[in-house]
């Protein structure tokens, strides 16, 4: 019954239906009109046809099937990922480079190129049904700023996941706004057009299944199972996917590389190197154990304690020291004119740090100006 009335609560929530008393006194629900019509033309037919018919431009002389559509997808989709990696052969649009820095996934200081994230390592985690859900969504946050219509989009989105693998459709009616977003969609995989001035494009398999939920596709640039550890910090990587190597890279340094096999060595200023890029020591643990060797998941635990502890010693080293901002009052003339100044402080909750026998004390930089003020009706008094 509970959850009966969360759902009721949201569809009422969403405007689909409101209260209304019907005749005879009982109250009743009424379909928005607006849904209602919509919902009859979605399940009877009508309304207004999707442009498909691609007739007129005659039969595509550079047609693709779905097996080139599916490498194509995981292609183009793979291009991002290692863009957010580093890998140099990456490269990606300006456009595209400002939505990662906008999503937090990679951040930029003054020239210097776009680095990774901890929320972008995290991002390269999830399996690649949920990396396109999260872009999408961060891509659809900033339509309107770049002078899109959402509500258009969001239609083509859902019309793609209605669309047909290895079908051509045409571009013939759509605004300028959508074919900006498909040539969006074209640079992230979603969808395949020869050229840009192309009139006719192919859905890819990413995009038919983002609207439908679709986690199993057969499109997935994740490989589970490649990775040794071994108590010495030894990784041994059995994997050929540039993706997945440059993934571990990040935290440890290369040694040796064979056709099907990598070999890499968990350093104190390899591990150090990534935290100070904003990967936490839990994520290195969480990607090795996640990507464990069957064999390695043989035993327990996963990983051995000696690297797991390590690589959190190291964390915990970087982090020995902490910075904190303040203003420093020195040269009292007496050790009254310190303790009353510092019991001031103190009492504010401003006090950053002491040495009586110096008659050194520190404030923060919020309560520097009513301590001074402090200090100097004292002076005067």
């Amino acid at each position: 019954m509970r959850d009966h009335d969360d759902c009721m609560g949201i569809v009422t929530g969403l405007r689909l239906w409101h209260s209304q008393q019907l005749p005879g006194g009982l109250q009743g629900l009424v379909l928005n009109p607006i849904f209602k019509e919509n919902l009859r033309i979605a399940l009877l037919g009508g309304g207004k046809a999707w442009a498909d018919d691609t007739s007129q431009l005659g039969p595509d002389k550079h047609a693709r099937d779905i097996t080139s559509l599916d490498k194509y997808a995981m292609e183009r989709w793979e291009v991002i990922l290692h863009f957010m990696v580093g890998s140099p052969s990456a490269a990606v649009s300006q456009d595209l480079s400002q939505l990662l820095i906008q999503a937090g996934l990679m951040k930029s200081e003054g020239t210097e190129a776009p680095c990774i994230t901890s929320a972008g390592f995290q991002f390269l985690l999830l399996d690649t049904s949920s990396q396109l859900w999260y872009f999408m969504l961060q891509y659809l946050h900033t339509a309107e700023t770049r002078k899109m219509d959402l509500v258009e989009i969001l239609s083509f989105v859902f019309q793609l996941s209605f669309s047909t693998l290895g079908k051509d459709y045409s571009v013939e009616g759509m605004s300028e706004s959508l074919l900006t977003f498909l040539q969006h969609l074209r640079e992230f995989g979603l969808v395949f057009q020869r050229k840009r001035k192309s009139r006719r494009f192919y859905p890819t398999r990413l995009a038919i299944n983002l609207a439908l939920g679709v986690t199993g596709s057969a499109v997935d640039v994740h490989r589970q199972g490649y990775i040794v550890v071994e108590t010495n910090y030894r990784i041994y990587a059995y994997t050929d996917s540039e993706l997945q190597l440059a993934l571990v890279a990040l935290f440890s340094e290369m040694l040796y590389r064979f056709p099907n096999l990598v070999v890499a060595q968990l350093s104190r200023e390899s591990v150090q190197q990534s935290i100070a890029n904003g990967i936490s020591a839990e994520q290195i643990i969480h990607f090795l154990r996640t990507r464990a060797h069957p064999v390695m998941l043989k035993t327990t635990p996963v990983l051995p304690p000696t690297i797991t502890d390590q690589v959190r010693l190291w964390e915990l080293e970087r982090d020995r020291l902490q910075f904190t901002e303040g203003v420093l009052y020195n040269q009292f003339l007496s050790q009254v004119d310190f303790e009353l100044l510092r019991d001031y402080a103190r009492d504010l909750g401003v006090l950053v740090w002491e040495n009586p026998p110096k008659r050194l004390m520190v404030v923060t930089p919020t309560g520097h100006p009513d301590v001074k003020r402090f200090w100097k009706r004292q002076k005067h008094n």
